[in-house]
């Protein structure tokens, strides 16, 4: 597998996410500022919103639904979290927020991908070929392509 550009940026991205990650975990478990619940939950907390906005930044520029599915539900529980633990009384209202961030998140989806969707189910996408057109192509192919020449067969007869 060749290392390209943009997959070296995304690994050192996540290195970094991770690195923040734990570093702010650390800071947590060894400063003790009685904000957060424990300082594991503040790390996957970190994790979540790094990762959530890394797969939010794929979806615009691959234009993926995948991506865009990705980044809500991590920071749906990045949100659930950090909700629950700065008002815990009023944790069911993180609920009510979440899902409105994940219609957000499905209306951005929608917009960013339907087209190109629908027009892989109507096989209307330009990189769709049917029958006809992969049978035109196969037969061009092979009429361009050059015979090789045939070796020649010697006699015995001819060698007296």
């Amino acid at each position: 597998m060749k290392l390209t550009k943009k997959r070296l940026a995304v690994s050192i991205t996540a290195i970094a996410i991770l690195a923040v990650s734990l570093v702010v975990a650390l800071c947590d478990a060894f400063i003790p500022l009685d904000i957060w619940v424990h300082p594991i939950l503040t790390f996957l907390f970190c994790i979540f919103v790094g990762f959530g906005v890394l797969c939010l930044v794929f979806g615009f520029s691959e234009k993926s639904p995948w991506y865009f599915f990705l980044s809500a539900i991590l920071l749906g529980l990045a949100f659930v979290y950090a909700f629950c633990c700065s008002v815990p009384d009023f944790w069911w209202i993180s609920l009510i927020a979440v899902a409105v961030i994940w219609a957000i998140f499905a209306i951005l989806s929608f917009m960013s991908s339907g087209s190109h969707t629908e027009d892989i189910a109507l096989n209307k996408s330009p990189d769709y070929k049917n029958y006809e057109q992969r049978k035109a192509e196969r037969e061009q192919a092979e009429s361009e392509k050059q015979p090789e020449p045939l070796p020649e067969i010697k006699s015995f007869k001819d060698e007296k």
